[in-house]
């Protein structure tokens, strides 16, 4: 596997590329979630694994994160939404024509929405995603972050994931104590086929037990192993 510092971006979005060792087709995106960055080691055990079985990883921060340039305080849906776009600029300069998406928590989330509206994204996997937001941040305070308030009424994530015209895997911990369960039943109820829900029995939001993070990676990678190599076949 090789790894490659990127930029790319209006923010000089900062990354890291892995590619594997044999020439791949295929490549996906890590969309971390609101207080993450790409070093989280979910991230970094994505990519490893994923190289290991021939998918190309780009995990990037979002603006205001990590080591890519702007201010946290600035944080926005759609600024996030931008960043993606970036990343799926930066992967299709790369010479990857299919493409799949993962995101965790607000990841997800931003994952889902830009899914929605931008075809080149071929299969989707969430990882414990909200989408009803104005439910949420009803009972989770988020001080200094007034454009990411402003915002959550402006999206419709349930609409959004009906949009979106691809394969989408939605997994959520039993236990998650920040986003009720309930949240990953509406996006699979209104999700098109092929879809898939994958409950993990006592896991919580950041899926911390080891085995339940590799459960959710292995299922993550099947699913694009599944999706993303039958449509570069096609």
């Amino acid at each position: 596997m090789k790894e490659k510092n990127v930029r790319f971006g209006e923010y000089g979005l900062a990354g890291v590329f892995h590619s594997p060792r044999e020439e791949a087709s295929t490549c996906v995106i890590t969309c971390h979630g609101l207080y993450s960055s790409k070093d989280s080691e979910k991230y970094v055990g994505v990519a490893h694994r994923f190289c290991r079985e021939g998918l190309a990883v780009l995990r990037f921060d979002f603006r205001g994160c990590g080591e890519s340039g702007g201010r946290f305080e600035e944080t926005s849906l759609a600024g996030r939404m931008e960043d993606l776009e970036d990343a799926l600029d930066f992967v299709q300069e790369q010479g990857y024509e299919t493409v799949g998406v993962m995101g965790s928590s607000l990841g997800g989330t931003v994952a889902v929405l830009t899914t929605a509206k931008d075809k080149r994204v071929k299969a989707l996997v969430t990882w414990a995603t909200p989408c009803r937001l104005d439910e949420l941040f009803r009972v989770e305070v988020i001080s200094g972050l007034e454009k990411l308030r402003q915002d959550v009424s402006k999206y419709d994530v349930v609409k959004a994931v009906k949009e979106a015209h691809c394969p989408v895997l939605i997994i959520h911990g039993s236990l998650d104590e920040q986003v009720p369960l309930s949240h990953a039943e509406v996006l699979y109820e209104n999700a098109n086929e092929p879809k898939n829900v994958q409950i993990i029995e006592g896991a919580n939001h950041r899926l911390t037990n080891p085995s339940h993070r590799r459960r959710a990676v292995e299922l993550t990678l099947d699913w694009f192993k599944e999706h993303l190599k039958r449509k570069n076949m096609a």
